[in-house]
């Protein structure tokens, strides 16, 4: 959601398009083969085609460098032309941070601290990117609040503060945050916060329906809206094996959800959905 935001920022003021070719920005791509074709914004409505071990089960026990991805990257065939089919890639999102990280020439973290976070005084959500670690590090004042992630099984993942990821460079980790930054973030997505212009345009363009996922499913940026009976319904789903996280909105009703959870492998969505739904009927008087 983050680097949709950062991604649709950048679209408004005009310093990179959805039709760049990743290659544009990324010259160590630009000698490959079907990545050439590959488009900013086919990488943020998971229509690309890349698709690597790591984006769905059963989950690999390896993990990639940045030469490494690099080097699988540029060796990637496509079986369909990008752009033709929806399949969600988590990939393809390391991926666009690396080409605005180039684009900028400076690390994703620090992106989105200036040009996002920072506007919304939200103070205690990290990206965490440390020197000594190829993972990140939270700093000591951090790593007390964060909590212990789970498995599914209810066994411990790692130490409270620690991150999991498939990529071994900076900025490639799970970010933390607060349940009142992202309280911060929702409100802002629902317009219910005063912003700076540039970034309300942002947030509409990411909430901007793209492709077609199913009969009720539109991909946006990151986003996913959910259309039909109901309420329509923009929502991001995000976990890993040590923590779930669930952002609804439900934009006609001014309504959202935030729902963070240091369990690996829930899937809040039809929790936070129902939850959107039951209230949005009660403020409508209908039950």
């Amino acid at each position: 959601m983050f680097e949709a935001t950062l991604l649709a920022r950048s679209v408004r003021d005009c310093d990179l398009g959805l039709d760049d070719p990743v290659a544009k920005y990324i010259s160590e791509l630009q000698s490959g083969g079907d990545i050439r074709r590959v488009t900013l914004g086919q990488l943020a409505t998971h229509t690309s085609g890349l698709l690597l071990p790591q984006d769905h089960p059963p989950w690999p026990t390896w993990s990639y460098t940045l030469p490494e991805f690099v080097r699988t990257l540029n060796a990637w065939k496509t079986e369909k032309e990008p752009g033709e089919e929806h399949v969600y890639t988590h990939a393809g999102f390391v991926l666009l941070q690396l080409a605005m990280e180039r684009r900028y020439g400076k690390p994703i973290d620090v992106l989105i601290e200036q040009r996002l976070l920072q506007l919304l005084h939200m103070t205690s959500t990290f990206l965490p990117r440390g020197e000594d670690s190829p993972r990140g590090r939270l700093f000591p004042r951090d790593k007390k609040r964060a909590v212990q992630g789970y498995g599914n099984n209810s066994e411990l993942i790692d130490h409270p503060g620690e991150q999991r990821s498939y990529y071994h460079w900076s900025g490639t980790g799970q970010m933390f945050s607060s349940p009142r930054d992202m309280a911060i973030f929702l409100a802002a997505n629902l317009g219910e916060l005063p912003t700076q212009p540039a970034l309300s345009e942002a947030i509409a363009l990411a909430h901007r329906g793209v492709v077609s996922i199913s009969e009720r499913n539109l991909q946006a940026l990151a986003w996913e809206i959910i259309t039909g009976n109901e309420p329509n319904i923009i929502e991001k789903y995000g976990g890993l094996n040590n923590a779930s996280a669930y952002v609804g909105m439900m934009p006609s009703h001014k309504l959202g959800i935030v729902i963070l959870a240091n369990r690996g492998n829930l899937y809040p969505n039809e929790v936070g959905r129902r939850i959107m739904l039951e209230i949005a009927a009660t403020l409508s008087g209908v039950r």
